[in-house]
């Protein structure tokens, strides 16, 4: 009997070591699959920003803002830049091989789940890239977004940064690029932070996302992931 007993309580342990050992390894792979997704997600999206960038039409204006009154996601960079449209962007309605692409950050509504930041897209065609660009003058506002209309690129996004600078002549350094500095931009720092969808499902409000941007817990820092790449820019 006492031999059953000392059995038993040997199997247990056994089993509790092992149910140990299982979840760890889950829990483990699930890190690591969240990794991988994630810098998959980041790799895609500069490589797109790259490629769009790099069609920039040189001497056209570059548009970039800073939110300062705002924080959190909210205050995240925006960018604009006019660049050549590809074949398959041309229409009928809209003649012209010229465009604009803004880049930038905000909430919108995931339904039941709440509301989420999300890195966002707008396309402006021919006519409104020469009317509200073009025609504008060297220091054009960032025209209108909608983030219920225009094309979400990255969702749970905390943070955005394209910042536009110029070489400095005098000590070789790259110095951030402002309407009227003595060179033209030539590289934008690019920096993005967000975390996965699977990790999103606990943040449903705005406060909540302005919490974990500005200050996150212990437990929440390897959730948020960090990609950076300077981009040449065309002169």
């Amino acid at each position: 009997m006492i031999e059953l007993l000392v059995a038993m309580a040997i199997t247990s342990i056994l089993m509790v070591t092992l149910f140990s050992l299982v979840g760890q390894s889950t829990a483990s792979y699930t890190q690591t699959q969240r990794a991988v997704n994630a810098v998959s997600q980041a790799r895609a999206f500069i490589q797109f920003f790259d490629r769009e960038l790099s069609t920039r039409l040189p001497g056209t204006p570059l548009v970039h803002e800073k939110q300062p009154a705002a924080s959190g996601p909210s205050s995240s960079e925006r960018i604009a830049f006019v660049r050549a449209l590809t074949a398959d962007e041309f229409t009928e309605t809209d003649p012209g091989d010229l465009g604009t692409s803004i880049y930038y950050v905000a909430f919108s509504s995931d339904g039941s789940r709440g509301e989420s930041p999300k890195l966002f897209r707008k396309s402006l065609g021919p006519k409104e890239t020469q009317e509200k660009i073009i025609e504008a003058g060297n220091t054009p506002a960032l025209p209108t977004v909608d983030p219920t209309k225009d094309e979400t690129i990255i969702p749970n996004v905390l943070s955005f940064e394209a910042t536009p600078m110029f070489r400095d002549t005098a000590n070789g350094g790259l110095t951030e690029w402002v309407n009227g500095s003595p060179q033209p931009p030539s590289v934008v720092e690019l920096e993005i932070t967000f975390i996965d969808d699977s990790s999103a499902q606990r943040f449903k409000t705005q406060s909540e996302w302005n919490r974990l941007a500005t200050a996150p817990r212990d437990n929440e820092l390897q959730l948020v992931r960090t990609f950076t790449r300077n981009i040449a820019i065309a002169k």
